[in-house]
């Protein structure tokens, strides 16, 4: 294989991995501007690549270019024909109005069209200086280590996965590099390389990269160390905006509240303190609003898609809800005052029936448990009303006698309570069959989820919630990556881990009790606000119905439990308040937990000290720069004083003679005798010792020479050649 040859496929490789690389580039640049049109944008790369290796003048480059950028804007923008006298009117008129509103710094007013030919512009000169590196300077590290900057930084701070760009352009970048350094070899041996060698250093070079990428890439990896930022970045911005019925669109913040849409979970949530009702009740509830049965891998809907089934009530008539009232021999009363216009009642559980001066109708949809006001075919938000209810009670023992045996033989009814989606992960199932290996009972494998994320590092946080991309399912990502999120993560992974065990379960939403702020009656007024906004979860129990639960940290919903067990053969439940005894943990565990303190404190002292001593890291960082800049100048002056005495300290053998030669030419490079393209080292050498007025360069390359391609490398007087250069970098440095 010819020299020419092997430089032409050289470069034929060195910029289709330029051409990947600056792809990854562009990518995030287009989806996080919603641009589009990523084809036309890489055509262009393509084109401007080709050009480079080839070598075509600027001549013909230039039109060629301009001509397909006109294309694509009229593309994009226009429905006209190329090489219609409209599109050259259109095109002409472009630029003057825009050139006109830059001239009067009317930034506003440059249009659309014109942004795209700029951006066409940066693209143009981003190739030409790659080109640049790429034939003069043979190093691309600059550009490799920006890229990968950029694309780490934009996968960790902005919504943009940059999972697979990053394996990429690492793999890409290190395979340029190799390239880029075989085609210096060459150069500087002037072309005696042989063929099969090269061949053979690029294949194992480009072969031992793709292995070691694909086997990161495949191989399992440990989860995040930090919650995603991107939710928390998310709800600090001044433009994040609300969607419908509070739920944020695109990844920005949410307004916290009541919505009815839970098609997509998670994000950041803005906190809202506006008052929705006040409750007068003796005693603190959870207010009820609906169920949903239906998880999506992203949220929850109705499963119903016919008209839903209604049960009309008259006021003061008793309602037969799924969840039966207790049997106390009083019923109590909640006075519900509504801040909010909703028409629907806020249920207390063990609703009984429903009192207000308003003249409506009550209608309970049996699908999803929510408590709809009309007037008529009206919905009708009522003001004030009364709550009659009882709170149930459960039998302790008829709990703990549920068995996964009893779950045999349910209706129909309940197939939708068991729903998960085909795309769950078989690590969650897998996780909840762990969780409840130890417990026989329906309730007690309830129970063992229900104490599953107090026991196992999940945190609650409204602004640290990450959003599922791509195909992520919402429960799996929290369960295993995140392990932060605030009432929807824990409600949902909970129905999800149930539903993964055959129990029947539902998600609820509704509000959490509220703050007392007065009291009227010797009875306590509970403010609640959008704040409160909450979602829980209800688990089935056959011989027993439906039970409430309560996973999120922070929060306690304590039903009443009779217990009625016999204490000498079981043990008795334990109550809400009371500390759970945590299982023994190991001690990796325990290793584990210190080590994420320890460094969790050790960050913490560094930020205070950073903080406190700003003035000073500035004032630091700003003279090391001059420093830097000063000895970067002088460079020539302190070279000698540095290379020399580390080279002493080297063995006298061919590799250390074999570096210091290389150190030369490039200080020779750097004083200004530059070599030829095509020059030979004897021919240079003579040229380097006619300009000092030396010998030491002839002495030193008949001795490389001797030692590279003669082999003979024993016979070197090494301790005469390091006399030889270091008298030629004292001259150079002088």
């Amino acid at each position: 294989m010819s020299k020419k040859t092997q430089q032409t496929v050289l470069s034929v490789f060195i910029y289709s991995f330029v051409f990947i690389l600056m792809l990854e580039w562009l990518k995030p640049v287009i989806e996080l501007t919603d641009t589009g049109y990523l084809d036309l944008f890489g055509w262009y790369l393509a084109i401007s690549f080709a050009f480079y290796l080839l070598k075509l003048k600027w001549v013909y480059v230039f039109p060629v270019k301009l001509v397909y950028i006109c294309w694509v804007i009229v593309h994009i923008y226009t429905d006209l024909s190329f090489l219609s006298l409209d599109t050259f009117k259109l095109i002409w008129g472009m630029f003057v109005e825009n050139i006109v509103s830059l001239l009067s710094q009317d930034w506003v007013g440059v249009t659309n069209p014109f942004r795209t030919f700029l951006f066409f512009i940066l693209l143009w000169m981003t190739t030409y200086l790659l080109n640049y590196w790429i034939r003069l300077r043979k190093n691309l590290m600059l550009f490799f280590l920006f890229t990968v900057l950029f694309i780490t930084i934009l996968d960790t701070f902005s919504p943009y996965s940059g999972e697979k760009s990053i394996v990429i352009v690492l793999t890409s970048g290190f395979i340029i590099l190799g390239l880029l350094y075989a085609q210096k070899m060459m150069h500087e041996q002037d072309g005696k390389l042989h063929g099969a060698f090269l061949v053979a250093g690029i294949g194992c070079l480009c072969g031992v990269i793709l292995l070691s990428s694909t086997l990161a890439y495949v191989l399992p990896k440990a989860g995040p160390s930090w919650p995603d930022p991107v939710p928390f970045l998310l709800s600090t911005s001044p433009n994040a905006s609300n969607g419908e019925d509070g739920r944020g669109v695109g990844g920005a913040t949410q307004r916290v509240g009541y919505g009815e849409n839970d098609e997509r979970l998670g994000g950041a949530f803005a906190s809202d303190a506006t008052p929705v009702f006040y409750a007068t009740a003796p005693t603190k509830q959870y207010w009820k609003i609906e169920t949903k049965d239906t998880y999506t891998s992203k949220g929850w809907v109705n499963s119903a898609t016919e008209p839903p089934i209604l049960t009309n009530y008259k006021l003061g008539e008793p309602i037969e809800s799924d969840i039966a009232p207790g049997t106390e021999d009083d019923s109590l009363v909640a006075n519900i005052f509504m801040s909010q216009s909703y028409p629907f009642i806020m249920q207390p559980y063990g609703i009984e029936q429903v009192d207000s001066e308003q003249p409506v109708t009550l209608s309970l949809n049996v699908r999803n448990q929510k408590l709809n006001t009309f007037n008529g075919t009206e919905e009708t938000p009522v003001g004030a009303y009364n709550v009659m209810y009882n709170e149930p009670i459960y039998s302790l023992k008829a709990l703990r006698e549920t068995v996964p045996a009893n779950l045999e033989g349910l209706p129909s009814e309940f197939d939708r309570y068991l729903q998960l989606p085909e795309t769950l992960p078989t690590r969650v199932r897998d996780l909840a069959t762990s969780i409840t290996t130890n417990s026989d009972s329906l309730y007690d494998k309830a129970k063992a989820i229900e104490r599953y994320f107090s026991l196992s590092g999940f945190s609650y946080n409204q602004d640290m919630a990450a959003i599922p991309e791509g195909d992520t399912d919402y429960v799996d990502q929290f369960l295993f990556d995140t392990k932060i999120g605030y009432c929807d993560n824990f409600s949902t992974s909970m129905v999800v881990l149930l539903r993964s065990e055959g129990i029947p379960a539902r998600w609820v939403k509704g509000f959490a009790p509220g703050e007392v702020v007065e009291r009227q009656n010797g009875l306590p007024v509970y403010e609640v606000t959008n704040n409160n906004a909450h979602s829980w979860v209800e688990a089935y129990f056959p011989g027993v119905g439906w039970m409430t639960f309560e996973p999120t940290i922070g929060f306690s919903n304590a039903v009443n439990l009779n217990y009625d067990i016999d204490t000498e053969k079981d043990e008795l439940e334990t109550p809400e308040n009371t500390p759970v005894e945590t299982p023994e943990k190991t001690q990796a565990d325990k290793d584990e937990k210190e080590v994420s303190k320890g460094f969790t404190e050790i960050m913490s002292n560094i930020a205070k000290w950073v903080s406190d001593h700003k003035a000073l890291i500035f004032w630091t960082i700003f003279g090391l720069a001059l420093l830097s800049i000063f000895a970067y100048r002088h460079r020539r002056k302190w070279l000698s004083k540095v290379l020399i005495p580390v080279n002493r300290m080297r063995k006298n053998d061919w590799d250390t003679f074999e570096k210091m030669y290389h150190q030369l030419l490039k200080q020779l490079n750097a004083y200004g005798m530059t070599r030829e393209q095509g020059q030979t080292l004897s021919a240079y050498a003579k040229y380097v010792d006619a300009s000092l007025g030396e010998t030491h360069m002839r002495k030193l390359t008949a001795a490389y020479e001797k030692g590279l391609y003669g082999n003979n490398r024993e016979g070197i007087d090494y301790i005469s050649m390091r006399e030889s250069w270091e008298n030629l970098i004292n001259q150079l440095s002088g």
